[in-house]
């Protein structure tokens, strides 16, 4: 029988099949995967969150804390720590947006215990990772006794804190292609009220590469905009397949009025995300693309 801890109950499964078990056999009972519980001691004991049932998964490390290699993909294990993508030289390797995203979740002590299945099963979107696994198109995989499935993650969040998972679900890893090709640029940006531990105004990630000249592969990521992370579409659409050049650089920057509609909240206001999202647009086509475009005459 489960643990009554206070008036939370916990069930600690011993494999990965015991824990899809036992969720399908109380999937209508409101039970909640628990992994690092960054996130959840703060909901706990700031709003005194009680009557909760936690499947706690301390003992799932081994299964699903991996980061490899798969054949063309490169899979990371839903409880692999923050401070695993930081120190992960594969990852570094196959997308330092990653080690970078997860530098400023929360201090030291944070990273060694927040998971990244748990930044994105939160469904907050002000998760500092999100932006980046829409940039890379990355694919979720959930597990269940009815089998696995593959979502891509910009189809897995459906508004505030609401996902696809189901209740007899767990999601047991994030997959992506490797983006090691020398000609793709990659940025990434957390803004913030201070440089650290702060919860992000907006956050972005941008992956965009050259060949023959020519824009490629465009992807502009944000989070902290709406109710989930949101693809810059337009702006993205408006600068593939072009050579870069400073008014492309501006006309991109503006298109983001037909992508984005900020939201309004206690930690920004509409119209100040809205500018600094095309500032950052900007900085990123400009910046890491600025030997490559033309200089003004």
């Amino acid at each position: 029988m489960p643990a009554i801890v206070s008036d939370h109950r916990v069930h600690t499964p011993s494999d990965v099949d015991d824990a899809l078990r036992f969720l399908a056999d109380h999937r209508d009972e409101g039970w909640r995967p628990l992994a690092g519980g960054t996130d959840v001691m703060v909901g706990i004991y700031r709003d005194h969150t009680g009557g909760q049932r936690w499947l706690n998964l301390s003992r799932l490390q081994a299964p699903l804390a991996g980061i490899r290699r798969e054949d063309d993909l490169i899979r990371i294990g839903a409880l692999a720590t923050m401070a695993d993508l930081r120190k992960s030289s594969l990852l570094a390797a196959a997308c330092p947006l990653i080690g970078q995203a997860a530098a400023v979740v929360g201090a030291t002590q944070v990273q060694n215990r927040a998971t990244v299945g748990g930044n994105i099963v939160n469904g907050s979107p002000a998760g500092d990772t999100l932006p980046v696994w829409l940039a890379l198109d990355a694919e979720l995989e959930l597990a269940s006794t009815r089998g696995r499935r593959q979502v891509p993650y910009e189809q897995f969040m459906t508004g505030y804190r609401r996902t696809v998972l189901e209740s007899d679900e767990l999601l047991t890893a994030i997959l992506f292609r490797p983006r090691s090709d020398e000609r793709l640029r990659m940025y990434f940006r957390k803004v913030a009220p201070r440089a650290a531990q702060g919860i992000s105004k907006l956050v972005f990630a941008a992956i965009a590469g050259l060949e023959d000249g020519y824009l490629h592969e465009v992807r502009l990521a944000f989070g902290s905009m709406g109710p989930t992370t949101i693809r810059a579409r337009a702006a993205e659409q408006l600068a593939e397949g072009k050579p870069p050049s400073l008014s492309l650089v501006e006309k991109a920057a503006e298109t983001l009025a037909r992508d984005l509609t900020p939201i309004d909240d206690h930690r920004s206001t509409a119209d100040y995300r809205h500018r600094v999202a095309r500032n950052l647009v900007r900085e990123f086509l400009a910046g890491n693309l600025g030997d490559h475009i033309p200089a003004a005459r």
